[in-house]
């Protein structure tokens, strides 16, 4: 009986070594590993919806309270747009301008279609006609003519080099056909990140 117990003994012993080096080894394979902006822009899609981790250096904050942070890649011309959240404060730091920085979000897709530029169309076509009126027809046509959105969200989505409103709905409207004849997708996707956490990284 004696011998019985201690091999009960042992082999509990054994199980306890095995169970032990499992768990060390199942930890280690849940670190989560962070990605770079370029694999993430190179094929958005395989993310949509999941939660990742990326890393980048910030290369430009919105003048909005820091509400958008821009993340580069290999490249200036490689970088993915971050909105901020309550989650993670509601903003991002001015600090992190120029900075190395690891972010936890989901990548969402933007759809444009041709309801959303002639929707863009109106709206612009109503701040030009307030501005005319408010300040006169010379700054309303200087408005009219300018390219919206800031330099750095522009490059993010390809239109670096055009620099008026026109130019831009005339650049859409050639790529969602472009796209409606290779694939039969009448829209324009644009992908940005959604970030819940961040850290500024030592440099």
């Amino acid at each position: 009986m004696k011998k019985i117990f201690a091999a009960l003994a042992s082999f509990a012993m054994i199980l306890s070594i095995s169970s032990c080096g499992s768990k060390s080894d199942n930890s280690s394979a849940d670190e989560v590993v962070a990605l770079s902006v370029d694999t993430v822009v190179a094929n958005p899609e395989a993310f949509l919806g999941d939660t990742i981790v990326v890393e980048g250096v910030v290369s430009h904050l919105c003048k909005h309270g820091g509400k958008k942070a821009f993340l580069l890649g290999s490249t200036d011309q490689t970088m993915i747009r971050c909105e901020s959240t309550p989650e993670m404060g509601g903003a991002f730091p001015q600090e992190s301008i120029h900075k190395p920085m690891r972010v936890t979000c989901t990548v969402v897709e933007s759809r444009m279609t041709e309801e959303t530029l002639k929707q863009m169309e109106a709206q612009h076509a109503e701040q030009v006609k307030m501005i005319a009126e408010q300040a006169g027809e010379e700054q309303a046509a200087a408005v009219d003519a300018a390219a919206s959105g800031c330099e750095t969200e522009r490059k993010a989505q390809g239109q670096a080099d055009i620099e008026t409103f026109a130019g831009q709905m005339a650049d859409y409207r050639a790529r969602i056909a472009e796209r409606t004849e290779k694939e039969g997708k009448p829209y324009l996707s644009t992908y940005y990140i959604v970030t819940y956490d961040y850290e500024i990284l030592p440099e």
